[in-house]
């Protein structure tokens, strides 16, 4: 657990300096803590809140990563982006941020227990993204959840994980009462398939959800107007289904909340950014037998891989200057 926990500590430390560099603009806050340790220890969850007082009311966006502590790749992504969009002398500096115009909610490392104990679950066994409680319409089986055991992987655990109810009050608490807006969160994971997929809900049913001809417009958006054409869009159950995905639960409750608000025009969208680490496996087939082979890059193109996704994540980003009325009057 020592070199995990070494590398939690360098991230960390990252956090800590994108606070500095960004000045007031960036505010770090302890959200809450891990599931405790055999040996009684909780790691801190940490947020981080950038932008102004009325940037972050009125026009939040989120983004999390390393809910499974083996994809660290997303987290290194992540902070790659922060520092990038941060400095003022960086050609991707969001101004936006500055003027009030947007506000960026991050947690980026959901699962810090996981990370230093270099494990996909967290220090109880229990996998986060198998844990809301929802049960699948035929899901793959095992991996698609299971409750045997917290020995064995994809455990779904027998009611919210701490790290869990840490994610879903941030969420509730920073877009759930926000009035007319795009609310759009991305949840960065690795490992599956050998393209990057964009994913929005359901992971347990393939019954479309209430947005989908929203989520086709924003992914028409993404490959017509800002060129990213490399992604596979769509619904996470067109690639596979689960149980107790969080994002299902956190998206549901949003629905049952004010679909029958007449008045109310805010969209909660939550998506997933899923980097599609098998296709280098030919290259370095050695990563078939390491722990955490499957859910990274190739050493080789490993930077590359970080700032690849700069654009992407500015893009997304952006998605919180639009209103609802804005989708409706345009395709």
């Amino acid at each position: 657990m020592l070199r995990g926990i070494k590398r939690l500590n360098r991230y960390e430390k990252r956090l800590l300096r994108i606070a500095k560099l960004g000045g007031k603009l960036v505010k770090i806050n302890q959200a809450g803590f891990s599931r405790r340790t055999d040996e009684g220890f909780r790691f801190p969850i940490y947020s981080l809140e950038i932008g102004t007082k009325e940037g972050l009311e009125k026009h939040p966006v989120g983004i999390t990563a390393g809910v499974h502590g083996l994809e660290t790749i997303g987290i290194q992504i992540l902070i790659d982006f922060l520092e990038y969009i941060i400095s003022p002398k960086s050609t991707g500096f969001l101004p936006e941020l500055k003027k009030g115009k947007l506000g960026l909610v991050v947690i980026p490392i959901v699962n810090p227990g996981g990370v230093a104990a270099k494990t996909r679950s967290n220090p109880g066994g229990v996998d986060l993204m198998r844990n809301s409680g929802i049960d699948a319409e035929k899901p793959l089986p095992f991996f698609g959840g299971q409750k045997f055991s917290n020995k064995l992987p994809y455990f779904r655990g027998h009611g919210l994980e701490p790290e869990s109810r840490t994610l879903s009050r941030t969420v509730f608490e920073k877009f759930f009462h926000v009035q007319d807006s795009i609310l759009p969160v991305l949840d960065l994971h690795s490992g599956f398939g050998t393209v990057d997929n964009v994913w929005w809900p359901y992971a347990y049913t393939h019954r479309p959800c209430t947005d989908t001809a929203l989520y086709e417009k924003i992914a028409s958006h993404f490959k017509d107007h800002c060129g990213h054409i490399n992604f596979a869009y769509g619904p996470q159950s067109a690639s596979y289904t689960t149980h107790g995905d969080l994002w299902d639960k956190f998206y549901d409750h949003y629905q049952d909340l004010y679909s029958e608000q007449g008045s109310w025009s805010s969209k909660f969208l939550p998506l997933t950014l899923e980097v599609g680490t098998w296709s280098d496996i030919k290259e370095e087939p050695m990563k078939l037998f390491s722990k955490k082979g499957i859910f990274r890059p190739a050493e080789h193109n490993k930077s590359e891989v970080l700032t690849r996704y700069r654009g992407f994540l500015r893009d997304f980003v952006r998605l919180g200057l639009t209103k609802p009325k804005d989708w409706t009057e345009t395709q």
